[in-house]
């Protein structure tokens, strides 16, 4: 007797070998049961013929760390790729740890970015335990672990100016995230183009990653560049890891701007050398060609010192210089028609969808003026949509055994009424695009790609139980049909749900069934050992 039976799977087991046919039998949390023709009953009973069936997939990369909180939906865009644990908290932004000295400007900090208004939220959890039990109180649709964002750990301690720590706030930082990490995060997140993150400097992150070396946690890095300095980006994460001997995890690796374009074996070849020599570097990517950050991220570092509030107090009235360098970043992401405005917060609700040449034509001013004149309107929260990458790197770096995948995005409603936004088509389709652009362009084996979304973030978490399918280890299953698996995501429609995800299993519960969440959400934290 099992509580769930699986019969007739394709076993695909996250191992990269080769698919086999097998029933499995799920008893608590745990799979128990695993073989051909299994003589055992069960009350929940799952035909998967045709079907495959494997580890639940691990999005090594998002930002849903407030998704749960959101009132009126069930926040569902994860579960129904196929996901059951995100990692939150990344590129250098996190909603912890605070207190209450910091609290409001934390708020603001993590506010200024978000596709989704907080509407008045204010960030409540001071820790990571804190985190956990308001999980417990208002349950995620999937599993949670949590890194601690450099940029909030340094806003945290030091407020958001641009200068060096003192030799006491870098120990008050070590030891905070030396704190976190006890309680259970997975690491440390660097977000080096958002203040305050970029404002830290090689001493102040080797002193952290060594912190979470001596943890066995990993460091992961929106780089300082993605365009024209990347490999000078990549070359300053490599001294960090060769002096602390972190695990460096290089979040959405991509290569922004057309100088880039057919540059990414280089830029392989020089993480590969890296790995050569000792150091231990794996990487996420997501399978879309427009990349997705705020406006704010064409405003210089400078600029932004002291919070949300003094840079929009600088762009009510920019300078001649500052708009100089808001117009040479635009152009490195390809120029003002590439800038695709997500979304204002009904500031400017006529220019949503809208790309930023188009809205300067209508407002009669330059982009660089526009991009001013949008962020001081919004306290410096309009989330974008860039078009900026070439499809031959997006696959290059997608070949790469090394390289999960992460959305970068949020989970969200399908109500659109809630949302009111086409936000980047990520948050609702990353992991069936994946294995579509898999199977569409004939990269590798299912087995191979299947690995690269289970197993491999699983080792790079620590998880010894979870990203295989294998007697004993936690029952967390996908099932989907490999010939149907797709994205339905567009840019101007991205509100919707992915072909060819037929069940997610969390934990031996059921929680999506004939592709349609089943009950309430469950999801809790998990915690790094």
């Amino acid at each position: 007797m099992v509580d769930v039976l699986i019969k007739n799977a394709l076993i695909v087991d996250g191992t990269g070998r080769r698919r086999y046919q097998a029933d499995l039998g799920l008893t608590g949390k745990r799979i128990t049961a695993l073989g051909k023709d299994l003589k055992v009953t069960a009350p929940t009973v799952i035909d998967a013929h045709n079907q495959v069936v494997a580890p639940g997939f691990i999005d090594i990369h998002s930002h849903s760390d407030l998704s749960p909180f959101f009132t009126g939906s069930k926040m569902q865009s994860k579960l129904y790729q196929g996901i059951t644990l995100e990692i939150i908290g990344n590129c250098g932004i996190s909603c912890l740890p605070v207190n209450d000295a910091c609290r409001q400007a934390v708020t603001e900090f993590i506010g200024a970015g978000l596709e989704l208004p907080l509407n008045g939220m204010v960030l409540t959890d001071d820790s990571v335990t804190d985190y956990a039990e308001h999980i417990k109180r208002c349950p995620a649709a999937t599993n949670v672990g949590v890194l601690i964002g450099h940029g909030t750990l340094r806003g945290c301690i030091m407020g958001f100016e641009m200068r060096p720590p003192s030799a006491q706030e870098l120990k008050a930082m070590e030891a905070l995230l030396d704190k976190e990490l006890t309680e259970g995060a997975f690491g440390m997140s660097l977000g080096l183009i958002y203040p305050p993150s970029s404002y830290g400097q090689l001493e102040e992150l080797i002193a952290l990653a060594k912190v979470l070396q001596k943890h066995r946690a990993i460091l992961t890095v929106h780089m300082r560049s993605e365009s024209t300095k990347i490999f000078e980006a990549v070359q300053e994460m490599l001294a960090v890891t060769r002096a602390s001997g972190v695990h460096l995890e290089i979040s959405h690796l991509k290569l922004i701007g057309k100088p880039q374009w057919g540059r990414a074996r280089e830029l392989l070849d020089l993480i590969k050398s890296g790995q050569a020599e000792g150091l231990d570097i794996t990487c996420d990517q997501y399978p879309y060609t427009a990349t997705s950050t705020n406006m704010s991220a064409m405003v210089p570092g400078w600029a932004q010192s002291g919070g949300a509030e003094a840079m929009c107090e600088r762009l009510k009235a920019p300078a001649p210089p500052l708009l100089e360098e808001i117009r040479a970043e635009m152009e490195r992401r390809g120029g003002a028609q590439c800038v695709l405005v997500v979304s204002t917060h009904g500031k400017y609700p006529e220019f949503e969808g809208r790309t930023l040449d188009l809205i300067a034509a209508r407002l009669k001013i330059k982009p660089e003026e526009a991009v001013a004149r949008l962020l001081a309107a919004t306290n410096g929260g309009v989330p974008c949509c860039y078009f900026s990458l070439a499809e031959e790197d997006v696959l290059t770096i997608m070949r790469e055994p090394y390289i999960c995948v992460g959305t970068d995005g949020y989970a969200m409603p399908f109500e659109k009424g809630l949302i009111g936004t086409n936000p980047h088509p990520r948050s609702f389709g990353t992991f069936p695009r994946y294995l579509q652009t898999i199977r569409e362009q004939q990269l590798m084996s299912l087995e191979e790609a299947v690995a690269k979304i289970t197993a491999l973030p699983a080792r790079i978490l620590g998880l010894k139980d979870r990203g295989r399918i294998a007697l004993g280890q936690y029952a967390d299953l996908t099932i989907f049909d490999p010939s149907q698996v797709a994205d339905r995501s567009t840019y101007t429609d991205s509100l919707q749900k992915p072909a060819g995800i037929k069940y997610v299993i969390i934990g031996g519960r059921l929680a999506l069934a004939e592709g349609e969440q089943v009950g309430d959400n469950f999801g809790q934290v998990l915690l790094h050992e």
